[in-house]
């Protein structure tokens, strides 16, 4: 199943700290009664100060700058492009290093799923077929127009694809096409 999720239709929510807000673009709920409330949660935030990143007990998170000039991370710099894997029981310290930054992170529980995040980028009026093993994909638009099955997503738009073997993007544009794939698989 292929789903374009539009960036005007996700939902707009408070940190865990109070210091701001994201935009959510999918989650799954937890399947049991516990203290974490969904098995994982992909979003993309706008960070305008330096700030404590809320703790996520239990959680894993993967984080990425796709605008701005970057973030330091407890004094790793985490510059655009680039993606950070870190545990959500960690105290992390986040300061800019320049203007404010949008972010894109997953959030996953590393007991039920496993998770990778990778940029691409496709040159203008091309096309790419990818082999998807994993049983969720996402294809978050940073720069430029994406087509997957007969569908445009534009920039911080995303597509979600779900026991998909494979899927064709096209760049029917001129410029550069900027994505992140996004891959959950179960254990």
């Amino acid at each position: 199943m292929i789903q374009l999720l539009k960036s005007s239709d996700y939902q707009r929510m408070p940190w865990k700290n109070g210091l701001g807000v994201t935009d959510q673009i999918d989650l799954a709920l937890s399947e049991v009664k516990s203290s974490q409330p969904y098995a994982w949660r992909l979003s993309s935030a706008l960070v305008t100060a330096s700030n404590p990143f809320s703790i996520f007990e239990g959680y894993d998170r993967l984080l990425s700058v796709v605008e701005g000039d970057g973030l330091i991370l407890n004094q790793t710099p985490l510059v655009p492009f680039q993606v950070c894997e870190f545990s959500g029981d960690d105290h992390t310290d986040c300061r800019l290093m320049g203007s404010a930054v949008r972010d894109l992170g997953l959030i996953y529980n590393p007991k039920l799923f496993k998770a990778r995040m990778q940029f691409h980028s496709l040159p203008a009026v091309s096309e790419t077929v990818f082999s998807l093993s994993e049983e969720i994909q996402f294809f978050y638009v940073v720069t430029g127009k994406m087509r997957v099955a007969d569908q445009t997503a534009e920039a911080q738009d995303c597509f979600k694809l779900t026991q998909e073997k494979q899927v064709k993007i096209q760049n029917t544009g001129s410029e550069t096409l900027a994505f992140y794939q996004i891959s959950l698989s179960r254990h």
